[in-house]
């Protein structure tokens, strides 16, 4: 009997194993002390080897026996986050190297938003994710954000709705930067297509991000005609902005003058940064101003809304110029603040922050698993997070010689 026991232990613990390695297929992690370009290029292949979801980069990635041999389950509301960073990390890369290779990553990663809105089966409807099965996963019911839908355009997916602001931003982020820096002219009109599809939907509906069924999402109200935050403001003028300038197409210029002229939003935007009380301060929003500052800043040529911009940029210079550098995007923000203002703020400790850039930890966590019955399991598995921002930062930093490849 023992004997009989032990050899089912060896060979659970094999088939564990097994499943452990063939879902994780990068193993190699960097070292704290690694230089900075070791630790990038290592977290860069633990990203496309592990989090890689047919070009979509998943946020968070639960290995077997709590997930699958693919990387689709775990937290996925934001997962249009990392694949933007993924994707602006790209073009910036390719820029610089002028690698085949580089571009190719890139154009797969496009190829993926595009997907996220095909599978809606809705022009410019986009999906926060999609993953390839053909009934529902566990995380669908017990993790953050339920709306999942079977996709009836591209049958055997499932895919996320109710898209919010911040992910319109992720959108216009990535895609833009896409098109300004790596893209193709065969990609360029595939990315001005996309936003065309995705903007002119929204300015069709008043302004409105809206969903499936016709209604604006939760947290999808740019409309002059309801009340909303001033950081909504900001985004919208910036996807106007960049819609103009990558379509061509004067609809999204009247309508970014009618936001100023009628409804002032280049006012409203000014206060998008939340100052007092300190404990108001959000830094999750100022992530979504700086991308949308980066894109606007650079393309505005009217000096009077310029001055406005750098107004709001200097409200969020107040706090970032002390800002700890505990989060992946807070040393980012100081980059693009440099970038913007042309003015060189990089010090010993803020050089520092970039060189001690880091991506995650693999964890172990038991997760409470839902049965068919109703019941519920407890597995324990191993877990990633995300290192796309990490990533895109050192490529950012690259591109705008802030940081020394030596380094």
């Amino acid at each position: 009997m023992q004997k009989r026991l032990i050899l089912f232990l060896c060979g659970f613990s094999f088939m564990v194993w097994h499943n452990a390695i063939y879902a994780q297929k990068v193993n190699d992690f960097p070292k704290k002390t690694d230089p900075l370009h070791v630790k990038v290029d290592k977290f860069d292949k633990l990203m496309l080897g592990n989090h890689w979801n047919e070009g979509a980069i998943m946020q968070h990635v639960i290995f077997p026996p709590a997930g699958l041999d693919r990387p689709i389950v775990g937290t996925q509301a934001d997962c249009l986050d990392p694949t933007s960073e993924m994707l602006a990390a790209y073009s910036h890369k390719y820029a610089i190297t002028r690698n085949p290779k580089d571009r190719e990553v890139s154009n797969q990663i496009f190829e993926a938003v595009l997907k996220l809105e095909k599978v809606t089966g809705v022009p410019g409807l986009v999906a926060r994710s999609f993953n390839q099965t053909d009934e529902p996963l566990w995380h669908e019911e017990v993790m953050w954000y339920h709306e999942w839908h079977q996709s009836t355009s591209m049958p055997g997916y499932r895919w996320l709705g109710d898209l919010s602001a911040d992910k319109f931003t992720s959108i216009f982020y990535g895609v833009s930067t896409f098109w300004e820096l790596c893209a193709d002219d065969a990609y360029k009109q595939k990315a001005a297509g996309l936003l065309d599809r995705f903007m002119g939907r929204i300015v069709d509906n008043n302004f409105k991000l809206t969903d499936l069924d016709g209604k604006m999402t939760l947290w999808g109200n740019f409309c002059p005609d309801l009340p909303h935050q001033p950081l909504n403001s900001l985004e919208v003028l910036m996807g106007l902005k960049m819609a103009h300038v990558i379509t061509g197409k004067e609809r999204y210029n009247a309508s970014y003058h009618m936001l100023i002229d009628r409804y002032h939003y280049d006012d409203h935007q000014i206060n998008a940064k939340i100052l007092f009380p300190p404990e108001w301060r959000n830094v999750g929003d100022d992530y979504h101003a700086a991308r949308s500052l980066y894109m606007l800043m650079r393309y505005e040529k009217d000096k009077n809304l310029l001055n406005k911009y750098r107004m709001n940029l200097n409200r969020h210079w107040y706090d970032w110029k002390d800002i700890e550098f505990t989060w992946e995007s807070t040393i980012w923000f100081v980059m693009v603040y440099q970038v913007l203002n042309e003015e060189n703020i990089m010090t010993d400790e803020r050089n520092q922050a970039i060189k001690d850039m880091w991506g995650f930890e693999r964890n172990s966590k038991v997760f409470k698993i839902p049965t068919k019955t109703g019941d519920t399991k407890m597995v324990k598995s191993e877990e990633e997070r995300t290192a796309a921002a990490m990533i895109r930062n050192y490529w950012f930093g690259r591109y705008y010689n802030l940081i020394d490849p030596k380094w």
